[in-house]
């Protein structure tokens, strides 16, 4: 199923340095596929990282910045990056001093993957 598919998509993602763990979630904050190296409370981060991504897509429609592709979240012990995927969204922890040159690119790549599965 969808899940499956989406789940090779996090784990490849995950294999990446830097990356601590990955997963998709819909838009009612519902997780699709999660893959973690620590054990993490999924369903609430899911639920956390929707509400975030509405609240921010007003917000960033207000300040002229147009459509919120993604956003990253940096913290003192990790970062987030969250990244609009259409019908899902991509939710990748990472380590604080991850090389963001290079997850961009990964991020990026499992986010146009991410995409294709949703319709399929």
């Amino acid at each position: 199923g969808a899940g499956q598919g989406m789940r090779a998509i996090l784990t490849q993602l995950n294999k990446v340095q830097g990356v601590r763990g990955s997963m998709v979630i819909n838009r009612d904050g519902i997780v699709v596929a999660g893959e973690f190296a620590d054990d993490v409370d999924e369903q609430g981060i899911g639920a956390i990282a929707s509400s975030l991504l509405s609240a921010l897509e007003g917000a960033v429609k207000r300040i002229n910045l147009g459509h919120l592709n993604r956003f990253v979240l940096t913290g003192n012990e990790n970062k987030a990056v969250i990244v609009d995927t259409g019908p899902a969204l991509l939710f990748v922890l990472l380590n604080r001093d991850a090389n963001m040159g290079l997850l961009n690119v990964e991020i990026r790549e499992a986010a146009k993957q991410v995409v294709t599965q949703a319709k399929m």
